[in-house]
């Protein structure tokens, strides 16, 4: 059908006579590279086709086919344009690659319009035509690579002074990025064969290049451009689940040109070139296996640029360029946190976490004050509001004390004896029990002070080198020491938790005491020293006991949730629509009470049967296996408003009137003046009724064996809300035909009076012929 609706289609002016042929060579989609996939011809062709379906002559077409030719701006401004490319045009296409139409269109996505210009010039061109551009086309990327001077214009937007037109700038990135998807090995190797062979000076020389790209370092679109061609996009991941980076296959600028290109940066004077140059270097921290070449060898310049990284936190070319306090540059101290954490999660034995924590104990008490020390107001704030308002407006704090407290874990892991010695004798675990225990609402705060504790508490210590060594007794024994006696963490911990205790809304941080309190008592079992030191604690005891308040609280923990249980798997993975289920504790109740009422039903059959084992049974399976039927059809539990007869009916209707049961006597298989016994046995006859149920009917069966008509009776009598009395029912012909065959000892059924349920529909209306079956 494809290939029909494509061959009613006239072709283009200049390709071949033949419908089917024109759409074959339109079908071309060229294979992608980089190792991917290859699409098939036949993949090829319905891609191709895809985009060629639509109906009526294409504008495009008949604008090719023009006696007085065209413009590239006709094209421009044509709707179907991107719709022919995409489905390989071969006339649009060869018109479209000429190099002086590709230079027109690199124009369009790189310089500014003026004001003078036309609306279509302004906007719509350049967007078009950066589209275009982007098309994932084997033609348009072999002229771009086959010709550098393309190329060249499309990164010449580089060479203008910053900061860059936003939208121009992110055209540019767009194209790129495009070019470099469409065939990462193609992309790469231009560049390298440009690299080999132009001299230093040349406009696409790596050096020119990458002096350009950090000095536009500050725009996101460069930013997303290199992440994209240098470390490579996340893929994409569950809600909830952490994403994971892809590497590229081929990086575009080498890791070992990009890395020191980025830390030259992180001191730029410009705020946000030095944040870009942040998240990019982490970003290539995450995405490498390694750490870079440039932090471990050789063994000098290693030392000199772990030196310079820690002197970069506190360089004062960019100290109003971020909220920190004076001096700290927390672009520098982010790389400085990632950089330590990724030598010991890669236990690397280089000396480059060595380098690092010895420059940091040198500035040790630096990194402490700036803990301590408020934070100032952005410049992109503070230059909007006067001097005196700019020092009494509130300065946010959390974010560069979370940054400092991580670099202080990371050297609590460490076996650094200068740097631990430093942090004892500077107090450190006092100001960090106060930012855990004074009132504020930052859980990052507390996350980040509990996580400093449970360090030094837990069995790694500060032992974790670069080596996988244990840690020396001595600091270990140090840091215990300070966190337990001078900090007194205990009586501190215990006070907050009793004062918590007594306030109607509880502390934010009261959870994280709690849980510090438990990982001391864990302590104690395999740190002797740490259980002498709480033994000379006043009540604590009392307080860690059976009967203490951290039982308690472990007890509330402890206890499960209220509320209903999920009936539903799917229920535990999503929160509820809104619908309500029945708990297991309901539909327990539910089978209790059928249960119950099995019992008292048989019961009572059984008591009938033992006053009419004397009767003749004989003739009435008919009836039995009716009423089992009925019964079956019913849930007497968890519904007992529905009147049989109504069910009946609906059932009737539902299938056509077709049903063994069905009560219409229209059917010339009945005649109208047979008694309801006749009828049971005609129906005995036919074919059987639908499975009924296993458990009522066993039920019924088994006492109804002995004396069917009086059990059943009472069994009915039983399910009716209608009060027993002894009016007789309706004496119409067919209810005389059906009481013929019950004994007279069975208790008379009275109709129901008004608003009363009859369940089993066996009181007719008045005048009926066969009163149930009417």
């Amino acid at each position: 059908r494809c290939e029909a609706r494509v061959s009613r289609r006239p072709p283009p002016h200049g390709v071949g006579d033949s419908p089917c042929h024109n759409s074959a060579e339109r079908g071309r989609v060229p294979r992608f590279g980089g190792g991917a996939w290859a699409a098939s011809d036949a993949q090829t062709r319905v891609f191709a086709m895809f985009w060629s379906l639509h109906g009526g002559t294409s504008t495009i077409d008949t604008l090719l086919a023009s006696e007085d030719g065209f413009t590239l701006e006709q094209l421009l401004e044509e709707d179907d344009l991107l719709q022919e490319c995409k489905s390989q045009n071969d006339k649009l296409l060869d018109f479209i690659v000429e190099s002086d139409n590709m230079s027109k269109l690199i124009d369009y996505i790189i310089d500014m319009p003026s004001e003078t210009d036309s609306e279509a010039r302004r906007f719509k061109f350049p967007y078009v035509a950066s589209e275009v551009l982007c098309c994932d086309l084997q033609s348009i990327r072999d002229v771009m690579f086959s010709q550098a001077q393309l190329m060249e214009k499309v990164l010449s937007i580089l060479q203008q002074d910053p900061p860059l037109a936003p939208v121009l700038v992110g055209y540019m990135s767009k194209v790129v990025v495009a070019l470099f998807k469409g065939s990462p090995e193609a992309f790469c190797a231009f560049f390298n064969s440009v690299w080999a062979e132009s001299s230093p000076e040349a406009p696409l020389a790596l050096p020119k290049i990458m002096d350009r790209l950090m000095l536009h370092l500050g725009s996101d679109a460069v930013l997303q451009m290199l992440l994209v061609l240098c470390v490579g996009e996340p893929v994409m991941a569950e809600p909830g689940v952490a994403q994971q980076l892809q590497p590229p296959e081929v990086s575009w600028l080498p890791h070992a040109t990009l890395v020191p290109a980025l830390f030259d940066h992180l001191a730029s004077p410009d705020p946000e070139a030095a944040l870009n140059a942040s998240a990019l270097f982490n970003m290539v921290l995450e995405a490498s296996p390694t750490l870079p070449a440039c932090f471990c060898e050789p063994e000098p310049e290693a030392r000199q640029r772990c030196g310079d990284l820690v002197k970069a936190c506190f360089s004062s070319s960019c100290a109003g360029a971020v909220a920190g306090p004076p001096g700290l540059n927390l672009p520098a101290l982010d790389v400085l946190v990632r950089l330590l954490a990724r030598c010991r999660e890669l236990c690397s034995t280089t000396s480059c976490a060595a380098h690092l924590l010895h420059s940091i104990s040198e500035s040790i008490d630096s990194f402490f004050v700036a803990l301590a020390t408020p934070a100032q107001l952005p410049d992109r704030i503070r230059r909007f509001l006067p001097e005196k308002d700019a020092l009494s407006m509130p300065r946010p704090q959390a974010m560069i004390r979370c940054k400092l407290l991580a670099l202080f874990e990371e050297v609590l892991r460490r076996d650094d004896r200068e740097s631990l010695e430093a942090l004892c004798q500077l107090g450190f675990f006092h100001l960090t029990l106060d930012i855990l225990l004074l009132p504020h609402h930052c859980n990052a705060l507390h996350m980040r002070t509990a996580a400093i504790m449970d360090v030094v508490l837990s069995d790694r210590g500060a032992g974790h080198g670069d080596a996988g060594t244990e840690a020396a007794p001595g600091p270990r024994d140090s840091l215990l020491y300070a966190l337990l006696v001078e900090a007194q963490m205990p009586q501190r911990l215990m006070e907050c938790a009793s004062a918590s205790a007594s306030m109607p809304v509880r502390p934010s941080g009261h959870a994280y005491v709690m849980v510090l309190i438990r990982a001391l008592v864990e302590t104690t079992a395999r740190e002797p020293g740490v259980a002498a030191v709480l033994r000379g604690v006043e009540g604590w005891q009392e307080f860690v006991g059976p009967e203490g308040m951290l039982a308690a609280w472990e007890g509330i923990q402890s206890t499960p949730l209220g509320g209903k249980l999920p009936h539903r798997a799917s229920d535990l993975e999503e929160d509820s629509d809104g619908e309500d289920y029945e708990t297991s504790r309901e539909l327990e109740r539910a089978l209790q009470l059928q249960a119950a009422t099995r019992a008292e039903q048989a019961e009572n059959l059984a008591d009938n049967a033992h006053r009419n084992d004397n009767r003749d049974t004989d003739g009435n399976g008919p009836y039995l296996e009716h009423f089992a039927q009925l019964l079956s059809q019913r849930n007497y539990v968890n519904d007992m408003g529905n009147d049989l007869d109504e069910a009946l009916q609906e059932s009737g209707a539902e299938d056509g009137g077709g049903s063994q049961w069905d009560a219409s006597f229209d059917d010339d298989e009945f005649e109208m003046d047979e008694s309801p016994v006749q009828m049971a046995a005609h129906e005995a006859d036919a074919a059987p009724a639908a499975p009924l149920s296993d458990l009522l009917k066993a039920d019924i069966l088994e006492d109804a064996g002995r004396a069917p008509e009086a059990s059943l009776i009472a069994g009915f009598a039983h399910f009716s809300v209608a009060p027993e009395t002894a009016s007789s029912p309706a004496t119409d012909g067919g209810w005389d035909a059906f009481a013929a065959d019950f004994p007279p000892a069975a208790a008379p059924v009275a109709p129901p009076e008004s608003g009363e349920m009859d369940l089993l529909g066996l009181h007719g209306e008045a005048g009926s012929d066969f009163g149930p079956f009417a």
